[in-house]
């Protein structure tokens, strides 16, 4: 197929172009009026366009003047005309050579797609129509997957079909900016929650040390007020206390400075009892060997911490006629830290669970296990199960 020349014979259109004066259909269209007007369709399968229906003629003059993207496929080897916005479009990389091509073979690697649609309204069985169809292009000489929205209409030839009209439009770049759109709004979201938690582990964190500081003061007075009440002598006083305050400082150091991997959970215990631990026999400590990670060993000395503070101020220590009985076991299933308070009085429940026992829970929870807490007349018998490092 070639570009012939075009007819000395022309009459003058309102936008100034010429066409034959059998041709005025094919009037305006910019650069494509200008290569569809000069093609020489007389040695092509269509033929002369004077000879073309009134039905193929009215659609190309329709396709010359839209400004939407438009093919027109026509007779049965769907011969390709298409229009300016076409021609702009990434699907028309082989233009100008595209004019007057078979579809079949100028849309060879997406056929399987638009091939079957193509044939069905060439067969006269109606229009198709489809919405951002991902389909493969040639971009900038790569082939690239772009997204179209598109539909196929018959020309009419009487009682068949003599074309196939394309009206199509590329939808990539609003593919993909609302993608991008909805993954910026996803990771706004990644990153919303994310920040909500945060806020939330801080608030949790910062409720949890103002109730350690309360804690650690309330049991600072318990251990002044059980060694005021043993000791003989204001020096005697001061040195005890001061040695068991001590013993408190150094569970800190254990827990919150430790550098190693794994801790003995018997040095955790022990850390934590050890300024109740002393000639009065009122605490009885055993535990078995086995190692805990440093980063549950905060959680265990919480979580002993926590109960040795109720017991200084409720339970078992806070009268000098109290004991209390702990021991660490392992089980096949893991380990047990069985803490068993008398109390020199009656005990009698609130049946109300505070901030302190919804923290025990919370912390046995943290390692693996569970607390089961019991409150009878005679004293608090908790049992904690956990999952020790060997």
């Amino acid at each position: 197929m070639g570009v012939g020349r075009l007819p000395k014979t022309m009459d003058k259109s309102r936008s100034g172009s010429t066409a034959p004066a059998t041709m005025g259909f094919l009037r305006d269209g910019g650069e494509m009026g200008v290569l569809i007007r000069a093609f020489d369709w007389a040695n092509s399968p269509l033929g002369a366009p004077e000879a073309w229906s009134a039905s193929l003629k009215a659609v190309v003059r329709l396709m010359m003047s839209s400004h939407h993207p438009m093919v027109t496929l026509a007779g049965p080897e769907l011969i390709m005309l298409y229009n300016d916005p076409f021609r702009d479009t990434p699907g028309a990389q082989n233009h100008p050579a595209t004019l007057g091509a078979q579809a079949r073979e100028y849309w060879a690697g997406i056929w399987d797609v638009i091939g079957p649609q193509i044939d069905l309204v060439a067969r006269g069985e109606g229009s198709s129509w489809s919405e951002e169809q991902p389909v493969s292009v040639l971009r900038d000489g790569v082939l690239q997957r772009s997204w179209w929205t598109y539909e196929h209409n018959p020309i009419d030839e009487g009682d068949g079909v003599g074309g196939v009209l394309c009206i199509c439009r590329d939808m990539t770049g609003q593919r993909l900016a609302r993608e991008a759109l909805i993954q910026a709004n996803t990771k706004l979201t990644v990153d919303a929650a994310e920040q909500v938690e945060v806020d939330e582990r801080q608030v949790l964190f910062a409720t949890e040390m103002v109730h350690r500081v309360k804690n650690i003061l309330a049991t600072v007075q318990a251990l002044a007020m059980l060694t005021g009440r043993t000791a003989k002598t204001v020096a005697e006083f001061k040195a005890t206390l001061a040695n068991r305050i001590q013993s408190m400082a150094k569970t800190q150091d254990l827990l919150l400075n430790g550098r190693a991997d794994r801790v003995g959970v018997r040095e955790v215990l022990a850390a934590e009892l050890g300024p109740y631990l002393g000639p009065s026999n009122q605490v009885e400590f055993s535990c078995e060997s086995m190692t805990i990670a440093a980063r549950s060993a905060v959680s265990l000395g919480l979580l002993v911490h926590e109960l040795l503070t109720n017991a200084a101020k409720y339970g078992a220590l806070s009268t000098p006629g109290g004991h209390l009985t702990v021991r660490g076991v392992r089980t096949q299933e893991g380990a047990i830290l069985d803490w068993r308070e008398t109390t020199e009085n009656a005990v009698v429940p609130s049946g109300e669970s505070g901030f302190g026992t919804l923290l025990i829970e919370r912390l046995a929870r943290s390692l693996g296990g569970r607390a089961d807490l019991e409150m009878s007349a005679t004293g608090l018998r908790a049992k904690i199960t956990y999952t020790p490092d060997v």
